[in-house]
């Protein structure tokens, strides 16, 4: 099954000129499935060939009278963003041409070549170049304003209103601006926004520099920086916060400058300036900070699941040997840690538990007898000492125990101790090294198999005949407890982890891949 996010990392990768053959094949299946996939391609690709034209317009030459002290010209893009513009457009026609050999196999003699799209701006019909000014990225909880919405992810020159939630926007020139509600913006292209109310944090790489905000006090010139904004909608008075940088505060009517630098606030207020209130901490959410609130809403939602044994969020706490269960009445109780260390996890503010050393491991207990068990983490592994490295073991080798590991080659491997034979089939990729990855193991004994699922992807599958309740018992996070006799006597993973649920019953393919979603790091992070 073909998700909406396995789509769009496929379309980005073409777009970014980093498909592989199979990607390219099964880039043409998903098109010749159905109307539904052909018309998101079509979206996809028009989007992102609209922030094209508009990158192209970017780096022209600036037709018109030198500006006004009011509106300092945005710097120039760097010829590197005309070449990357260029670049990009070349991609997309050759996308194209990928896509007409796919689809159409005898294309009839009256299409376009690939030369010929790429000579498109030269042509009447070229889209406007401010037609797509910004693209939504994230958010959580977002609801905006009736008629003051984005077109989906578009967001072209107008009027938006954010009511509800955060949201994370990118412009085509790479400036990122994090809104949180009620907020309500004018955008007017790629370069330049109005803040009419509400507060924004603009993070602005030197690719955007020249970024503006305009209020009804003054002008907000970045300069390559990252700062804050705040405008009160009754007096109409701004506050800037400069966290990073240097920031120009224009007055739209003299044209006088005023510059603040990293760690330095502004008022601006009937034409004077003033004093910024004192800085609150939370008034500008950074764009990490978005996954980290998305995060929290699953933990709510997951903990009122009645199926769910456990949930350790990996929350530091006083006592720092205590690994929290935030689920009662589930049978499971805290874990206790030996040996690993508090680090950051996913996102800035949510911890994680760092495994670096061959004695360390936290311990949790999984009682009683089950005849279905999900259970699930997320892991970043950095590296891969040994020819076995644990995830999450049972203590010993009793019937029933279970077992999630990874191989030497970075393979998920587990199961249920058994009697008799077992069969396994790998069909998945390995585990990649320095990156979060959410894994998945779905046990039945019913059924007489367990499925390992990596980043929502069925990557390992066992069976076995014989006929035993699971029976984890005490477990062992990050490591096993050592059997002398054994050959692979050191097990320890060397990296992190964040997060661990169990659940009492098995969860679907559709349900695990709910769970990557829901905990995935980052807009930029892929499944692969």
């Amino acid at each position: 099954m073909t998700t909406a996010a396995d789509l769009e990392g496929l379309f980005n990768r073409l777009a970014d000129g980093l498909a592989s053959e199979d990607d390219e094949q099964r880039l043409g299946a998903v098109l010749r499935s159905g109307p539904a996939s052909r018309r998101a391609y079509r979206e996809f690709m028009a989007l992102h060939s609209a922030l094209h034209w508009d990158y192209v317009a970017a780096a022209l030459p600036e037709p018109t009278a030198p500006p006004s002290l009011s509106h300092p010209p945005p710097g120039r893009p760097p010829r590197a963003t005309w070449l990357v513009a260029f670049g990009a457009g070349v991609l997309l026609a050759t996308a194209a041409a990928v896509i007409l050999v796919l689809l159409r196999p005898a294309p009839p003699s009256t299409e376009r070549t690939g030369s010929e799209q790429s000579t498109a701006p030269a042509t009447p019909d070229a889209p406007r170049a401010d037609a797509v000014a910004a693209l939504l990225v994230d958010g959580v909880g977002s609801e905006f304003a009736p008629g003051r919405g984005p077109n989906g992810v578009r967001f072209g020159p107008g009027d938006y209103e954010l009511v509800k939630g955060v949201i994370h926007l990118r412009f085509a020139q790479g400036a990122d601006m994090v809104l949180a509600a009620p907020a309500r913006i004018e955008v007017t292209d790629a370069q330049h926004t109005r803040l009419v109310s509400g507060k924004v944090r603009v993070v602005a790489p030197p690719t955007a520099k020249g970024f503006t905000v305009a209020t009804r006090a003054a002008d907000y010139v970045d300069l390559g920086t990252e700062f804050g904004l705040r405008v009160d909608a009754a007096s109409g008075a701004s506050d800037l916060y400069v966290f990073d940088g240097q920031v120009n505060v224009t007055d739209p009517q003299s044209g006088a400058v005023l510059p603040v630098t990293g760690g330095k606030s502004s008022r601006a207020i009937d034409g004077r300036s003033a004093p910024a209130p004192p800085f609150r901490e939370g008034d500008f959410p950074t764009p990490g900070s978005i996954g980290l609130k998305r995060w929290e809403e699953y933990e709510r939602q997951t903990r009122a699941d009645r199926t769910l044994l456990a949930f350790y969020p990996f929350r530091r706490q006083p006592d720092e040997s205590v690994l929290v269960n935030a689920v009662e009445g589930g049978g499971m109780a805290d874990g206790r840690i030996a040996g690993a260390r508090w680090t950051t996890g996913r996102w800035p503010g949510k911890d994680a538990l760092l495994f670096d050393r061959d004695t360390d491991f936290a311990q949790v207990a999984i009682p009683g007898e089950h005849q279905e068990l999900t259970i699930a983490t997320w892991v970043k592994v950095e590296r891969i000492d040994f020819v076995l490295n644990a995830i999450l073991n049972s203590d010993g080798a009793e019937p029933g125990g279970v077992h999630l590991q990874l191989n030497r080659q970075g393979f998920v491997r587990g199961g249920v101790i058994v009697e008799g034979p077992f069969q396994d089939t790998l069909v998945g990729k390995s585990v990649p090294l320095g990156s979060w990855v959410h894994v998945a193991s779905v046990i039945s004994a019913r059924a007489r198999s367990q499925q390992i699922y990596v980043n929502g992807a069925l990557a390992r599958e066992r069976r076995w005949q014989s006929g035993v309740p699971l029976k984890p018992g005490q477990c062992r996070v990050g490591n096993w407890l050592p059997d002398p006799t054994d050959k692979f006597r050191i097990r320890a993973l060397r990296g992190q982890i964040d997060e661990l649920a169990v659940w009492g019953r098995v969860l679907s393919a559709e349900e695990v891949g709910r769970l990557v979603e829901a905990g995935r790091p980052g807009l930029l992070w892929s499944k692969e």
